[in-house]
């Protein structure tokens, strides 16, 4: 378990935004290891969390999208019965919030990670393994 940046834009909820800020990081090897996009009309903040986070603030310069960053939590979760519920248990016991989280997890895969923006991510990342 780590903890990551997270990149915050506001991107206008139309038909094909997501497609070319997907498309413009591409051109720039950059990975989205994780994104979350909520229904939401006009513009919505797009979460992501990418391999290369610089160059990924550079696209974003370059499409006139202003850009946030926060810390937040990546765990690596085994794909059985609990495993989501354990983690979020350590972090209830050690008086960390879950603001929000986002992750899958597919058949046949043995982990996924999980993003979870949590009240203290620093504190959180010490005793949840």
């Amino acid at each position: 378990m780590a903890t990551m940046t997270q990149l915050n834009v506001r991107v206008e909820n139309k038909r094909g935004a997501l497609a070319e800020v997907c498309s413009k990081l591409a051109e720039k090897a950059v990975n989205i290891l994780g994104f979350m996009v909520p229904e939401q009309p006009g513009v919505a903040a797009v979460r992501l969390v990418v391999d290369n986070v610089e160059a990924a603030r550079k696209v974003f310069d370059t499409l006139g999208l202003a850009c946030s960053e926060e810390k937040v939590l990546a765990a690596r979760l085994s794909n059985r019965p609990g495993a989501l519920g354990r983690l979020t248990r350590k972090l209830a016991d050690h008086n960390v919030n879950v603001l929000y989280a986002y992750g899958s997890m597919a058949k046949g895969v043995e982990d996924a990670m999980v993003i979870i923006g949590a009240s203290d991510p620093d504190e959180a990342a010490k005793f949840v393994k």
